[in-house]
């Protein structure tokens, strides 16, 4: 649509596209600007004048006068520089919303989403470590707009807003915890969204802000750390206003798990393998160290004997005097605050220099934290640490991980990564390749234990977690002995992982739209598996295009029956409506495209939607022989789908919508599924206005029709 010079419009802002060096955000009052924790939006459709038009972009100035950056400098409105050029897309005439305006935003118009954001307003930037990869940290800008570009706007399209929220200390926490309910009640501008939520780009820490240890943190001087206290009572105050956190958890999970609590509660549970731990009260340690030392040893030894009363396994060893273990503390960040010792002299050392004076950066500094408990933990020999990558309740990824020496401060050292087992069974466990898959198969086993644990925590299934274990040889070859080392919650580092972070940030996504993991395979009945391990497709059955006829099809191999595998879902209980987006491809492959129907059909103990409408006939079924959903036509429906060929696929048995692989198409030239990530499943009819993005060479354009492994026209 053309438009005219002076015309009023409303351009789709994005602050940190805007400025790298600052945040200007558009402030519904100047106060709100200048005065802290400053707020306002960040990203979303805001009030301009167009002055003219410049191939694809539009020259605006903007009409709405206030716009301040995180630290509290203004904008000067009467700039005869502050024209700024947005792509002619990011622009729509205001004509086309009848209301009045909404302060700066288009009246009547109702986002798809809505997040509100925490981030950090402090003096010192934010600096992302290299071994995060190319998602940032999970404090960082880059980490958010990696979430904003990869799942949120390929779903959305322009249909959401971001209202951030820039804290520098607890006083903005403990302002936001008094008046959230005032602040982010049902006439905040945020709540008019279909869907709204919280997300937290901050740091809980037991250090006091701006003490050496936490400026010490990173190389950032510790920015977005934050007091834990605050920031706790903070969220809990945002959350009973009605807006769910979904990044990272809900408060009281996200203390569990950054506290480390958990550690020393179910260390007693003996299926999840948790070693030997004890809180140690921060009054004992006060009064006595060499005191408190030998009630923590005491109690740990108590603990390591009933262990091995509920596993029933050797008392006598059991019995053994404990040597060796680690003195931990909670909120601590980058495997930070975490000593060796070895024994009770040591462990005094490790208390001594946890809470009262510790050498940093070649001077001693003092310990000032307000952790009313130290964990005390039994040191437990192994080979290596595994960290499996939990997203949507199934294991999306693993890395193995080793640190390689401890240092004279007695911290944990030399730390190196490998993502394939060969290396690790050849370097690190002697060779012994069947201990390492017999030390990965316990740790698959565990950690559906530890996912029932989780919902058990908060009736769900989050969008990420993670388990790191360690994995120790036994004197049986073959043999492995693991424990559970920790439990990172979500935003934790994936070491570089290629595939990760899309996963990751497409079930957050999902979160963000109030959809839950209730029609998903429950990952108590289904053990977790590495999802990009090869799957086995070999009886998957070729099929030809439409253009070959009847004859060619019946010249094809015919498939075989398989056995189905796992749990179903009544047909009841899926989304009556899907909607699917094939905006690449062949004409046949792009006619996948439309609004599907549940169909009373059940196959493979799934639910069968049908395209609704005029136009080629599609339904979307999960073929038993390999448990792909596929996308087929009326051949698939005479054979009652018993049969695995489509137009498109995706391998899994939660429900199409809520999968986190990308769906793939095939390439006839290449004869070969190829992923496409323009590809859209959703509940959600925005679905079918999004644009595919440029995909860097892959596949899905050639014009391949079908078949579970393909075949050439």
């Amino acid at each position: 649509m053309e438009i005219a010079e002076g015309e009023e419009v409303y351009v789709y802002y994005r602050a940190q596209q805007m400025s790298q060096s600052s945040v200007y955000m558009a402030v519904i009052d100047p106060r709100h600007g200048a005065y802290r924790p400053r707020t306002g939006l960040t990203e979303g459709w805001v009030s301009a004048t167009a002055k003219k038009r410049e191939g694809e972009y539009t020259v605006v100035r903007f009409s709405w006068p206030h716009f301040y950056e995180e630290r509290g400098r203004a904008s000067d409105p009467d700039d005869p520089n502050g024209e700024f050029y947005f792509k002619n897309s990011d622009v729509r005439p205001a004509s086309e919303y009848p209301s009045p305006p909404l302060f700066f935003m288009p009246g009547g118009y109702r986002p798809k989403l809505s997040i509100i954001s925490f981030r950090w307003g402090g003096t010192n930037q934010i600096v992302v470590p290299e071994q995060w990869g190319h998602t940032g940290s999970s404090c960082s800008s880059v980490f958010m707009e990696s979430f904003i570009e990869s799942a949120v706007v390929p779903r959305v399209g322009r249909n959401y807003e971001v209202w951030s929220v820039f804290v520098e200390d607890s006083t903005d926490l403990a302002k936001i915890a008094d008046t959230a309910h005032l602040i982010f009640g049902p006439q905040h501008p945020a709540r008019r969204a279909e869907h709204v939520c919280a997300m937290y780009f901050i740091y809980p820490t037991s250090f006091e802000e701006n003490c050496v240890p936490t400026a010490e943190t990173g190389e950032d001087e510790g920015a977005a750390h934050v007091d834990q206290k605050s920031l706790f009572r903070m969220m809990q105050a945002v959350e009973k206003c009605g807006i769910p956190t979904q990044f990272p958890h809900s408060a009281g999970f996200y203390e569990l798990l950054t506290s480390k609590r958990w550690t020393h509660m179910m260390t007693l549970t003996p299926h999840l393998r948790v070693p030997p731990t004890v809180a140690l009260p921060r009054m004992l340690i006060e009064k006595d160290i060499g005191e408190a030392s030998s009630y923590a040893l005491k109690a740990l030894q108590a603990v390591k004997k009933q262990q091995a009363v509920l596993r029933n396994e050797d008392l006598a060893k059991a019995d053994q005097p404990i040597e060796k273990g680690v003195a931990k503390l909670g909120f601590s960040w980058e495997a930070l605050d975490v000593k060796f010792w070895s024994g009770e002299d040591g462990l005094q050392t490790a208390l001594h220099q946890l809470t009262q004076v510790i050498e940093i950066s070649g001077h001693l500094t003092g310990q000032p934290h307000d952790c009313e408990s130290l964990l005390i933990q039994e040191y437990c020999p192994h080979d290596i640490e595994l960290r499996l990558y939990v997203v949507n309740g199934v294991v999306e990824g693993r890395i193995y991980t080793k640190f390689c020496k401890i240092k004279p401060n007695n911290e944990f050292g030399d730390f190196q990564q490998h993502f394939e087992p060969e290396p690790v069974a050849a370097e690190w466990m002697g060779g012994d390749r069947a201990a390492l898959d017999d030390g990965e198969r316990q740790c698959r086993e565990i950690t559906a234990h530890w996912m029932t644990w989780v919902q058990a925590q908060i009736c769900d299934i989050p969008p990420g977690i993670r388990f790191d274990y360690f994995i120790g040889r036994t004197p049986e070859k073959g043999k492995a002995v693991v424990w559970t080392l920790e439990i990172c919650e979500l935003g934790f580092s994936m070491l570089g992982e290629p595939d990760l972070p899309r996963k990751v940030f497409e079930a957050m996504f999902h979160h963000c739209m109030d959809k839950t993991l209730d029609g998903a395979v429950g990952v108590a009945d289904k053990r977790p598996k590495v999802k990009n391990d090869p799957v086995n497709t070999q009886n998957a059955s070729p099929k030809t295009s439409p253009k070959q006829g009847p004859a060619a099809d019946a010249a094809s191999p015919k498939s075989e029956n398989g056995n189905g595998k796992g749990k179903g879902k009544a047909v009841e209980a899926a989304s009556e409506i899907l909607y699917i987006n094939v905006p690449r491809g062949s004409k046949f492959q792009q006619d996948c495209t439309g609004t599907y129907q549940i169909e009373s059909d059940r196959v493979n103990g799934l639910p069968v939607w049908k395209k609704t409408g005029a136009g080629p006939k599609r339904w979307i079924y999960n073929a038993k022989i390999d448990e792909y959903w596929y996308v087929g036509d009326d051949d698939e429906k005479k054979k009652n789908f018993n049969c695995n060929e489509g137009y498109i696929r995706c391998h899994g048995r939660a429900m199409p919508y809520e999968l986190s692989d990308p769906w793939t198409i095939f390439d006839e030239e290449d004869d070969e599924w190829i992923p496409d990530q323009s590809i859209i499943v959703a509940l959600e009819a925005d679905a079918l206005d999004a644009k595919p993005q440029p995909q860097g060479g892959q596949g899905g354009t050639k014009g391949g029709r079908r078949g579970g492994k393909g075949k050439r026209r």
